[in-house]
């Protein structure tokens, strides 16, 4: 089942990560380096950075951060926000590690601005990040410029038009709460929550490990964001999930990580080492998979061209993004008939979320569309909130969730042969692969009253739904073993 999300929030000015109260008085806390990685090694499962003067000087200056973060072995999901006004902001975020991006200013300036990045990168990208202040009348009120600048817009009735424009998830701040350590604003987080049938993230007023578990309970977000406790040493991601837990919230567990903590580097010579070639067809988190990779002692090629395909040794096609936009970028640069030539051949071949989609025959995303038919099926929807009758149950399927081996099938001579039984991994999603042979799954995952296929294999050919880059040891592990192949 998926897990409620811990998330380490890390404001950025500049070269250092602040903190202040009420967004005001910011002070430095440190390296945006240096924060990200003690956030990991505590076991933190997400990070969301925000660039607290982006707006005000209309550029975004993270892609250097997010890079460091993603060369430091820094596997988890990764979410950026400020200044983010044009999609092409948007494709740079994305390849240089991050897996999301979160957007307010430009949203309230150009609402279409979130349904255009919705179509190219697939709403599960697209995080409508909202500041809201109380009022005297006890509505709140939506502001902007990290909380410098009113809209007139009513809080709760801007969080349902932001999941109507196209926002996959809500990542929802207390101006008044933030940095007092006096708890969060439950009863604004739960408003939005109930109006909404997308994750959401809460944020502003942590002060202690009981103000977590009671914000989870009240207000039944998805997750829960803070920064004061983790930078002034108040408590541990640790301390603070085991409460979490100890009250009956389902998280996700993990071992404290080491530095450069992964898989055993591969024991091959350099003369056999094989070539890991990721395809870039202009979407796709290009840095996070290629840095994986290179983790683990391998050589690593970006690749786009047809011959490029046909003459690779391990061919990997990697996906952040919608359908639509994935195919079309992939017959743009004429590589599909490369890729099924490479496929029939029988050598390794692996897809990743959008990547595995597009190994199948068909989409429904935004319209049907023919796949690369490596994999007979369909990519469909996960049902509507209105569907299912879970209080929990939200689309996009955004988090950390369990892998299940099928009745009958192992995992031997596969990329989960060395995994665990119950793999946490990392997914955001809103669609499903449906194998026409059900053999084809080799792992699935529950969401919802929902089955669905996380891995998929044919011959060598693998498709894993969740982000094997962003999932921790447990996923490097897949990727090492792929790489062995």
């Amino acid at each position: 089942m998926k897990k409620r999300r811990i998330i380490t929030r890390l404001d950025v000015k500049g070269p250092n990560v602040v903190k202040g109260i009420q967004f005001e008085g910011l002070r430095i806390m440190g390296s945006p380096a240096e924060i990200a990685r003690k956030a990991y090694a505590q076991g933190a499962d997400e990070l969301i950075y925000i660039d607290v003067v982006a707006s005000l000087y209309e550029r975004n200056s993270l892609l250097e951060v997010i890079e460091e973060a993603s060369s430091l072995g820094i596997a988890i999901p990764m979410t950026v926000g400020g200044g983010i006004r044009k999609l092409d902001d948007i494709t740079n975020i994305l390849r240089a590690g991050a897996d999301k991006v979160a957007i307010n200013t430009a949203a309230t300036r150009n609402p279409s601005f979130i349904t255009a990045a919705a179509e190219r990168f697939g709403r599960q990208c697209i995080v409508g990040s909202l500041q809201a202040k109380k009022q005297r009348d006890g509505t709140w009120e939506a502001y902007v410029d990290n909380g410098r600048e009113r809209t007139g817009l009513d809080a709760i009735a801007w969080a349902s038009k932001l999941v109507a424009l196209g926002c996959g998830e809500l990542f929802v701040t207390s101006i008044d709460q933030d940095g007092t350590k006096k708890g969060f604003d439950t009863d604004l987080i739960a408003q939005i929550v109930k109006n909404v049938s997308v994750p959401v993230i809460a944020c502003g007023g942590a002060g202690s490990e009981n103000d977590i578990h009671q914000c989870f309970d009240h207000t039944k977000c998805d997750g829960v964001a803070f920064a004061t406790l983790l930078h002034y040493d108040l408590t541990t991601i640790d301390t603070v999930k085991q409460a979490a837990s100890d009250n009956g919230v389902l998280i996700r567990h993990s071992a404290p990580i080491e530095q450069n903590d992964a898989p055993a580097q591969l024991n091959n010579s350099d003369t056999d080492k094989k070539t890991v070639s990721i395809i870039d067809y202009g979407l796709g988190n290009l840095k996070s998979v290629t840095l994986a990779f290179e983790s683990l002692g391998n050589q690593v090629k970006i690749i786009s061209t047809p011959g490029e395909i046909i003459d690779a040794e391990l061919l990997v096609l990697p996906g952040v993004g919608s359908f639509a936009e994935g195919i079309a970028g992939l017959h743009a640069r004429d590589l599909v008939a490369p890729i099924r030539q490479y496929a029939k051949k029988g050598w390794p071949l692996l897809g990743i979320c959008l990547g595995m989609q597009l190994l199948m025959s068909k989409s429904e995303e935004f319209g049907n569309h023919d796949g690369l038919n490596i994999i007979s099926g369909a990519v469909k929807p996960f049902k509507l909130p209105t569907e299912v009758n879970l209080s929990q149950y939200r689309v996009p399927h955004v988090g950390w969730n369990t892998l299940c081996a099928p009745k009958n099938i192992t995992w031997n001579g596969s990329i989960l042969e060395k995994s665990a039984a119950n793999t946490d991994v990392y997914f955001v999603h809103s669609f499903m692969v449906i194998p026409d042979d059900p053999n084809c799954t080799i792992a699935n995952a529950q969401y919802g009253d929902q089955t669905f296929a996380a891995v998929v294999q044919e011959k060598l050919t693998f498709g894993t739904q969740f982000h094997p880059e962003k999932s921790g040891p447990a996923g490097k592990q897949m990727l090492q073993y792929f790489s062995q192949l």
